[in-house]
């Protein structure tokens, strides 16, 4: 555990014209509500706060209650399960933290196929209470805590409001970090291509507000005393900007003709030698052997019965991927059992396509795909008749890539899912801080998409459409609009370390080990700051467990991405297991900032 000594040092700080109420820097906000020498805790951080209490004269902590289940918010549950003080987390916390009910432990990877919605789980506790439930009341000392629904920063989050004192109190979790501002916005991406997180993030303040409280106290930053329907309303008012923004790269574009209707589960017929079905193009050589883009399943017989009536007897020989989800690599190997064929990708996609583990991103594969052609960025290549350029294609997710090249008389890319009509997801794949979208990525995609002109966007999920410049020139405007959004957001106006959930990575994500394994990990962190940033940072284990160095300091320079290594050796009967990092960002304390997995093999 690190903690910053100026921070620890400083102590439980008492909170303005709030008696008996004090507030402990930690990795998140802690609050001790004292009365009669005794103390009540919402959240726990690290766990410092329990050396500090004496000071102010608490002889008996009478439990923490949690307004939600974070790791920052509760890393230090052991050193207070140790002293015997009861910890209460919200019921719906239970599949969250109950080392039995949760889906991260399952192997091969948390996001097998999967996106999860909900991020930075604890380790998993035992001996704690998920006895907070929504709405409900609480005695304590002469009052009573009011516990309200708050959703949002995470679907079990609540809030706990308390009269003090002539004084309204909420404990208010990461639901506003101040006016107009919300901590690590990248929590209220609950799916990965809509505005519905912000839009329920949205909701809880204006239910809040209307709980008519005095003093706001975040887990994430300054007390708000006054001014607090204004400070609501702003934020509010800026995440319902997010969420318009984010359903839809294309805001008020008309709807576009397709180039053909899509029906699922149908081989249809785009053009002379261009087929599709489901998230498949088929390009058909005059010499008679095909080219397949992103086999999304194992193609059913249904659908080889289609393919023998439309093209007899022809056989894929190249599959050409444009990135690593599920949905467009899982046929692959099916299909190399069935014939056998070549796979190629550009050889960003093709290093995660191998490896799909070793990076945090959703809708990971059932199994990791051999290559057997790398194409470099920019790379002229040929298959059969046709040429085609491979090109970085960042936006739904950042290892994507497309694939320009001329198909019967018309310039065409094979583009993946970046882009749609406007009338198909709002014409997006999706912005979304764990797909490792960022406006800037795809600001560089849709420029690359006007410099060339093409007139056929071949979208995944059937959606082949015309180019329309001014579709496209709506999408730079988005661009700027979404990214002023997300700065507006912002506590410090760093969209990356708010937005974006990358910024702190550990390689390799999941994997398998036996006891007794040496596992080297790899700590990346990215710098947008304009200053170097001194990192320290401590593994954390398994308690069986060794780890070597215990301890890693580096520097991150400005706009670059600083690494470091350490090693861990497994221990019998202790896996599944997590392993984080404790994080000192420069001067901010992080708390366990990222997690990795290891499962028994």
């Amino acid at each position: 555990m690190i903690v910053d000594p100026a921070r620890l040092n400083a102590g439980p700080q008492p909170v303005t014209n709030c008696p008996g109420v004090f507030r402990f820097e930690d990795c998140c906000n802690v609050y001790a509500l004292v009365a009669d020498r005794q103390a009540l805790l919402f959240d726990l951080g690290s766990g410092a706060i329990l050396e500090r209490l004496a000071d102010l004269g608490v002889t008996q902590i009478q439990g923490v209650y949690f307004t939600h289940a974070h790791r920052d918010q509760c890393q230090g549950a052991a050193l207070a399960l140790e002293r015997g003080i009861p910890l209460h987390f919200p019921a719906d916390a239970y599949d969250f933290v109950d080392r039995g009910r949760r889906r991260d432990l399952s192997p091969p990877s948390p996001l097998l196929r999967s996106y999860l919605g909900r991020f930075e789980p604890p380790r998993p506790l035992e001996g704690v209470e998920y006895d907070v439930r929504a709405p409900s009341r609480l005695p304590y000392a002469d009052t009573e805590l009011e516990v309200i629904a708050a959703p949002g920063h995470l679907d079990h989050q609540v809030a706990y409001l308390v009269d003090w004192h002539g004084r309204r109190l909420c404990f208010a979790g990461d639901a506003m970090h101040s006016a107009g501002k919300v901590h690590e916005a990248y929590h209220l991406e609950t799916d990965h291509y809509t505005g519905a997180g912000a839009r329920v993030g949205r909701e809880t303040l204006r239910a809040l507000r209307q709980q008519r409280p005095d003093v706001w106290l975040p887990s994430h930053g300054p007390v708000t005393d006054g001014g607090l329907w204004a400070s609501l309303r702003e934020t509010e008012r800026r995440l319902d900007a997010l969420a318009e923004l984010k359903d839809s790269i294309l805001p008020g574009r008309p709807a576009i003709q397709r180039l053909v209707r899509p029906v699922q589960n149908q081989l249809t017929q785009v053009s002379d030698h261009l087929y599709l079905w489901n998230n498949s193009y088929f390009l058909l050589s005059d010499e008679g052997p095909v080219l397949a883009t992103d086999p999304q399943v194992d193609y059913p017989e249904s659908f080889w019965e289609q393919w023998r009536a439309e093209l007899g007897d022809r056989r894929i020989e190249t599959v050409l991927i444009t990135h690593v989800h599920c949905d467009h690599v899982d046929g692959v190997e099916p299909l190399r059992r069935r014939m056998p064929i070549e796979v190629w990708a550009h050889e960003m996609v093709a290093e995660v396509v191998e490896q799909p583990y070793r990076l945090r991103r959703p809708w990971q594969p059932a199994q990791p795909t051999p290559v057997d052609r790398r194409l470099g960025e920019g790379e002229a290549f040929s298959w059969r008749e046709y040429d085609f350029t491979a090109h970085h294609f960042p936006g739904q997710t950042d290892y994507h890539a497309c694939y320009p090249v001329a198909i019967d008389g018309h310039r065409a890319i094979l583009a993946g899912d970046n882009f749609y009509p406007p009338q198909q997801w709002g014409g997006t794949g999706g912005l979304c801080g764990l797909n490792g979208g960022l406006p800037d990525q795809w600001r560089r995609s849709i420029q690359f998409i006007m410099a060339r002109e093409p007139e056929w966007i071949l979208a995944s999920h059937i959606q082949p459409f015309p180019y329309r410049r001014q579709d496209w020139e709506a999408m730079l405007q988005w661009c700027d609009d979404v990214t002023a959004a997300m700065v507006a957001l912002a506590p410090d106006g760093c969209l990356e370390r708010h937005h974006w959930q990358h910024l702190f990575a550990l390689e390799p994500y999941a994997r398998f080990a036996e006891p007794g394994e040496r596992l080297t990990y790899q700590l990346r962190v990215a710098n947008p700051y304009p200053e170097t940033r001194r990192m320290t940072a401590c593994p954390v284990v398994e308690p069986d467990w060794s780890v070597e160095p215990k301890t890693l300091e580096f520097d991150a320079q400005p706009g670059e991405t600083a690494t470091a290594e350490f090693s861990v050796v497994v221990a019998e009967e202790t896996m599944p297991a997590m392993v984080t990092v404790d994080l000192c960002f420069g001067d901010e304390y992080l708390g366990e900032k990222v997690e990795a997995y290891v499962y028994p093999r």
